[in-house]
């Protein structure tokens, strides 16, 4: 109940200060993610790289005539994923190379705080956001083994719900154009065993027993947004 009487007056606080104003936003993201497996030799030979994907949507901000606290509420199509590859020898007919690319509905809510410096501003933020996944694939060694474009296929191989924090930081010009870059963290442990089982199976050729794989996701991203 303190929280959303806090949360409460800090957004009135933040609006009786501040001027909407909409935004088109498109940008790059470097994303992974972050899996642990139950089986030791596994792990050892599990490596996981950054994937290259794209976020553009709109966002609405409310933002301080000149220097002080304002926020964003956005809503994104963000794509996120990893590459990752298995080095392992002991292991039959596990994947040498793979990436998985997953495209979200993703709801950014900020707090940023902006420093004018004539027709400049700086700004650095910090917030919450929640991603809705629509769709995706998963590539082995080249093969779509996992093509996620319906709702049973999807659910038979991820977790559609995703949530974390962020924070970044960026530079505004004539208060229409802003650069910025940001640190994504994912917090919720998502079941990625399903993704695996099929593809690591042991010297008699069949799926490694009580297989276990949990991922959590991070993102660096660079983005470009147009105030209107």
């Amino acid at each position: 109940m303190k929280s959303k009487i806090l949360f409460l007056i800090i957004a009135l606080t933040v609006s009786a200060a501040t001027h909407a104003q909409l935004g088109l936003r498109g940008g790059v993201n470097m994303a992974n993610e972050i899996r642990s497996f139950n089986k030791e030799e596994i792990q050892r030979a599990f490596q996981s790289e950054n994937l290259t994907g794209y976020q553009i949507g709109l966002v609405l901000q409310l933002n301080p005539k000149k220097t002080g606290l304002g926020m964003e509420l956005g809503a994104l199509l963000s794509q996120k994923g990893s590459s990752f590859r298995f080095d392992s020898t002991g292991v039959v007919n596990s994947f040498v190379k793979a990436y998985q690319e997953i495209n979200y509905i993703e709801v950014p809510l900020n707090l940023r705080y902006r420093i004018c410096l004539g027709g400049l501003a700086l700004y650095g933020s910090g917030g919450i956001y929640g991603d809705y996944a629509l769709n995706g694939k998963s590539v082995f060694d080249s093969e779509i083994i996992t093509d996620f474009e319906t709702a049973k296929n999807f659910d038979d191989a991820m977790e559609r719900l995703d949530y974390g924090y962020s924070v970044g930081c960026g530079i505004e010009i004539l208060s229409t154009i802003q650069i910025g870059a940001a640190w994504s963290q994912g917090l919720k442990k998502k079941d990625a065993s399903k993704s695996f089982t099929d593809r690591i199976t042991t010297s008699g050729g069949v799926p490694v027993p009580n297989l276990e794989v949990s991922s959590t996701s991070k993102v660096f991203s660079v983005c470009l947004t147009y105030l209107f």
